[in-house]
């Protein structure tokens, strides 16, 4: 891509094209314009972007011909000063369809930040929601106030996903088992994301409910101190709790870590995973929406890296598509674990009753 492309103004007498990073234009006619100055609550924006540099993985490294296989690379035609419109016309869609996920990941934390941080309603709307807290929401994670999810929370993930695009398409049993999947997919990858804003120097998780748990040492499934009134009831809950975050921790937390996400790649991360895990699990309708969706994130993903400054793109391209994996790997375990049998062992709610039941 060329920084000659059109985007609706000229700049210096060239066609100028802005990503939307830097402007967010009009996706659909579900949204409005959005403006969005990326930037935290309490972090600058240097928080949770990159450097202009690819990380360098030396060790399972996805090679081009697998991840040719995996999606196929569109062959990049030769810009010339007047492209042709329809190049124009594609990376303007690939730009909208960026903005949209941008967009449903930001408001999904603007109804994490009005549920469960300390915030006036004046204050909801200073600037976008990149992160739904900052350090002053934070609060100790206590095992015998944890709770995992409410009605609430998938209430919040269920506008998410359900603005997906063509997610209307989708038969009944297509979209029950993509909002099941899109649940497991933020219980893993929000925390981590959130972690990497608020604390990007520490080794802290931060959980979606703004609570946080040092890592370093790694907390003990043991209780340094007993309670008079804990049964063992109490003691197993909190061995759970601590068992499932450490894990998530270093399986899921740790790696995407080290990739440093903006907040761009990480908005079109998390609706890869979701999109590309439900690929052999829908129907044929299904099955082609899904392919459609993830080839159009892939590539949206190449023109992001290279807006971003990476040397080269499809080497970062390649390593989000290994965070994918990573965190697939671990949404069996997470909707698998005693940890949700045991807390919600008694649990009278119909939606929560149906997603404990998810299984792969």
């Amino acid at each position: 891509m060329q920084e000659e492309l059109v985007q609706g103004h000229k700049m210096n007498g060239e066609n100028k094209r802005s990503s939307p990073v830097d402007v967010i234009a009009s996706t659909s006619d579900y949204y409005d314009p959005l403006q969005f100055p990326i930037q935290s609550t309490s972090q600058s924006s240097e928080s949770y972007y990159p450097p202009a540099k690819s990380m360098k993985i030396d060790d399972d490294l996805m090679e081009i011909e697998e991840l040719q296989h995996f999606i196929k690379i569109p062959n990049e035609p030769s810009l010339a000063v007047s492209p042709p419109i329809d190049v124009m016309e594609e990376e303007d869609r690939l730009y909208k369809l960026a903005t949209l996920y941008i967009e449903q990941f930001v408001n999904l934390n603007m109804r994490r930040r009005l549920t469960y941080a300390n915030v006036s309603l004046s204050a909801m709307f200073d600037n976008p929601c990149v992160c739904p807290f900052d350090l002053s929401d934070m609060k100790p994670l206590s095992y015998d106030t944890y709770r995992y999810k409410n009605r609430n929370d998938y209430t919040m993930i269920l506008d998410y996903v359900n603005r997906f695009p063509e997610f209307h398409l989708l038969n009944k049993s297509e979209k029950t088992v993509l909002f099941q999947t899109t649940a497991a997919v933020d219980a893993l990858a929000d925390p981590a994301y959130y972690s990497q804003v608020i604390y990007p120097d520490e080794p802290v998780f931060v959980t979606r409910e703004a609570k946080y748990l040092k890592m370093d040492p790694m907390p003990s499934t043991e209780l340094e101190v007993v309670p008079q009134d804990c049964n063992l009831e109490d003691i197993t809950i909190y061995k759970n709790v601590v068992l499932m975050i450490r894990r998530q921790w270093k399986n899921v937390n740790e790696p995407l870590r080290k990739l440093k996400l903006s907040l761009a790649e990480f908005s079109l991360f998390k609706a890869l995973a979701i999109w590309h895990y439900n690929y052999y699990k829908l129907q044929n309708t299904g099955r082609q929406i899904s392919a459609r969706q993830r080839d159009d994130i892939f590539r949206t993903l190449l023109l992001i890296c290279e807006d971003e400054g990476y040397d080269d793109p499809i080497l970062r391209v390649s390593e989000i598509v290994l965070a994918v994996g990573i965190v697939m790997s671990e949404v069996h375990e997470l909707v698998t674990t005693m940890f949700e049998i045991t807390v919600f062992a008694n649990v009278d709610d119909p939606i929560l009753k149906d997603m404990l039941k998810f299984q792969y």
